[in-house]
């Protein structure tokens, strides 16, 4: 039977929602879940349409009504294919919601844009099993903000005003969860993430990892967890500036494609910013035009499953049918765990770069 949950991530400029967003697709991929993203409604219609407020003699009033229609149509096909993919465990995940709008425009007049569609604040609100409100970085993390969207420009005041409004547009909400910025950005990423673990009645993954260069094991040494499969391809870029990593990554499951570009800086001498974000097809393949020689890229096949309550992935890399990879989350980093009897570890290897990403593509052959 089918289980699908529609989840809205709202909040002001650079607040978290495209690296979220991009987090969730990739974790939840590998416990079974097929993850739907509906894109904001108003960054595409200025940037791909041309249609946006004021600029070409269209009021705030009417450009809503434009954002709402095609809020709509779009949630609604994602519903709809929701229904068809051959996952039974769906998550639509919507880059703003409806009530959004709400925050442009006086009460009266989103109560006229949303009741062209026969809706009344109530419905809209009920159309969405929860709202993740990430606050935005210009407020409490003004060294993180940026003006990375060039259709949604706001200057940092406009932001926090936008963020006022926005915080009071879902407060009617049954189940509005805010994280704010009184935590570190990675940690203000993973406590979104566990919100929505919860929200789908999972178990969220530990913050400890322990990881074991074991012997090769296959799919079929694995059936009996019921495991995911995941074909990966990580290519290593060339760094823009020094400190920064850069990658792109492939995953193929469920025959589904997602593409993912991944950054990290170094905000202080001790501390680095990870931003990720989805890509597209075309976007991904010229960025992996900039490959880093040094490294290049590695492709992995991964198995993803849960044994004795822990979370854990098997990754066999092509040409080396001798030994695997084992990752284990673990609530502490010092916490024992009994691993699956198919399972034969040659060492631990938590810790060691030997066995990081980036050094075994660029040590394949001697792997």
């Amino acid at each position: 039977m089918k289980e699908i949950k529609k989840i809205v991530l709202t909040g002001g400029p650079a607040g978290g929602k495209t690296t979220l967003t991009s987090r969730l697709v990739k974790e939840l991929s590998g416990l079974g879940y097929r993850v739907l993203i509906v894109p904001e409604a108003a960054t595409e219609l200025i940037s791909q349409f041309g249609i946006k407020p004021f600029g070409n003699c269209l009021s705030m009033f009417d450009f809503q009504y434009f954002v709402v229609s095609s809020q709509l149509h779009k949630e609604k096909m994602a519903w709809e294919a929701a229904q068809l993919v051959p996952e039974d465990k769906v998550l639509i995940l919507c880059d703003r919601g409806v009530m959004d709008d709400r925050a442009y425009v006086s009460q009266k007049e989103f109560t006229q844009v949303i009741s062209r569609f026969d809706l009344t604040e109530k419905q809209v609100l009920e159309s969405y099993d929860a709202v993740i409100h990430l606050v935005s970085s210009s407020k409490g993390a003004e060294f993180a903000y940026n003006y990375d969207n060039a259709a949604r420009y706001e200057t940092l005041e406009q932001a926090r005003e936008k963020e006022d409004a926005t915080l009071l547009c879902w407060r009617n909400h049954k189940h509005r969860v805010l994280i704010g910025n009184s935590y570190n950005f990675e940690n203000k990423i993973r406590k979104a993430m566990n919100e929505v673990y919860k929200i789908l009645g999972e178990i969220p993954p530990a913050q400890s990892e322990r990881k074991f260069l074991i012997e090769y094991v296959g799919e079929s040494d694995l059936a009996a967890y019921e495991p995911v499969e995941q074909n990966i391809t990580q290519t290593y870029l060339k760094a823009r500036e020094k400190g920064t990593e850069r990658r792109t990554r492939k995953v193929l499951s469920n025959n589904a494609i997602s593409y993912f570009y991944t950054e990290k800086r170094p905000i202080s001498p001790v501390e680095r910013i990870e931003n990720e974000r989805l890509l597209s097809q075309k976007e991904y393949l010229r960025l992996t035009e900039e490959v880093d020689p040094a490294y290049g890229s590695i492709s992995k096949r991964r198995f993803c499953f849960r044994f004795n309550g822990h979370y854990c992935t098997v990754d066999t890399y092509p040409n080396n049918g001798a030994h695997a990879i084992l990752d284990v989350q673990l609530n502490d980093k010092d916490e024992q765990t009994d691993l699956p009897p198919e399972i034969r570890v040659i060492k631990e290897v938590t810790g060691d770069v030997n066995y990081q990403g980036h050094m075994i593509s660029k040590h394949m052959a001697q792997f």
